[in-house]
């Protein structure tokens, strides 16, 4: 396990205390600790208990800090740690999206250290941005981002969250200049793996990106930011698919279109985006429909066409930014290869030219 299991939140005591409310003992065994996923910002562990004393849970899923230097740089740039444990104990309650339940979160802003211990969806399958989405599967997703953007959307809450970061032109400033710092090195790494049309709407993107903010809608609601399938866990439900989100270290107040052209854009190849995606835009419309939130399919419409775009900027900043790694290459390969042509299939450049 290397140095990770030093982290005091990996340790049988520090469980054995924050979870002796619900596991029915006073001291816990850990049987095994194994990694989960890539662990690109921050570090996810599934700790499984011995099973002996009439112990009432099984396992949990433990999130750490990276122990990578530029992560940690990164995670303390961005507010990474400090967003998903405010989330979590702040703000989960007032939405409805599905996410595994929270048993314990602890976050020190000096040392920008946290500890969270999660649920573990045993019976889960991770969504897998490369291969891409089933559409009953994208179906199941736009459903819960119905359920997290319907209850604040456009809300006066949002104000009265101060931890929450706030799309507006002031903030995305910040955004800007690191995208033009360093698009050239991205450009570089990815000169192989992103197609050279791709690359140029890149350096077009860059040259006029305080347009693109500036052309934002200005109704906000809680968004997810990194909506997209390496962040779901898809579990049966009888004849229908649950979906868990997790990985809410980029939660902000967003455009909540921004969520939907993220996901549809990275979610699937070029071909089956073109074949599903109006219908998904209109299905999302019409679920927040359903929960009473007054929108017209051509608005929304227009907000994803700009919105996508959303993913191209994350795949330039987070793959400069966070530990490298070959599947977070190829993973930030294909988001820039896919959202780029989302965006030079719905002439996206006209909405901010």
């Amino acid at each position: 396990m290397g140095d990770i299991s030093s982290h005091k939140g990996i340790s049988g005591e520090y469980l054995s205390k924050v979870l002796a409310p619900i596991s029915g003992v006073a001291k816990l065994k850990i049987s095994s600790i194994s990694p989960i996923g890539t662990g690109q910002m921050a570090e996810s562990y599934r700790v499984k208990f011995l099973q002996e004393s009439g112990e009432k849970i099984e396992s949990v899923v433990v999130k750490v800090p990276s122990q990578n230097v530029n992560s940690r740089s990164a995670s303390r740039a961005t507010r990474c740690y400090e967003l998903e444990t405010s989330f979590y104990s702040s703000l989960r309650n007032s939405l409805k999206v599905d996410t595994p339940k929270c048993f314990h979160v602890w976050y020190d802003a000096t040392s920008d250290d946290f500890v969270l211990v999660l649920e573990d969806i045993k019976d889960a399958n991770q969504g897998d941005q490369i291969t891409g989405a089933t559409v009953e599967q994208a179906d199941a997703a736009i459903n819960q981002l119905v359920n997290l953007h319907a209850p604040m959307w456009g809300s006066e809450k949002l104000n009265q969250i101060e931890w929450l970061p706030k799309h507006s032109l002031n903030v995305a400033t910040g955004t800007s200049q690191l995208l033009r710092s360093v698009f050239a090195g991205f450009a570089e790494r990815f000169s192989d793996k992103v197609n050279s049309e791709i690359i140029s709407l890149g350096e077009r993107l860059v040259s006029k990106i305080d347009r693109y903010y500036g052309a934002f809608p200005t109704l906000l609601t809680v968004a997810h930011r990194d909506f997209r399938l390496d962040n779901l866990l898809f579990t049966p439900q009888g004849n229908k698919i649950g979906v868990k989100v997790v990985d809410w270290q980029t939660v902000g107040a967003m455009p909540g279109a921004s969520d939907l052209g993220y996901f549809i854009g990275a979610s699937f190849t070029v071909e089956g985006r073109r074949d599903y995606e109006q219908t998904l835009v209109q299905s999302y419309c019409e679920r927040l429909a359903a929960q009473k939130i007054d929108v017209s399919n051509n608005e929304i419409w227009a907000q994803y066409r700009l919105l996508g775009t959303s993913g191209y900027i994350m795949a330039i900043v987070a793959s400069m930014l966070v530990k490298q790694t070959d599947r977070g290459d190829a993973m930030f390969a294909v988001m820039a290869n896919r959202h780029g042509q989302q965006m030079l299939d719905l002439e996206t450049e006209k909405l901010f030219a």
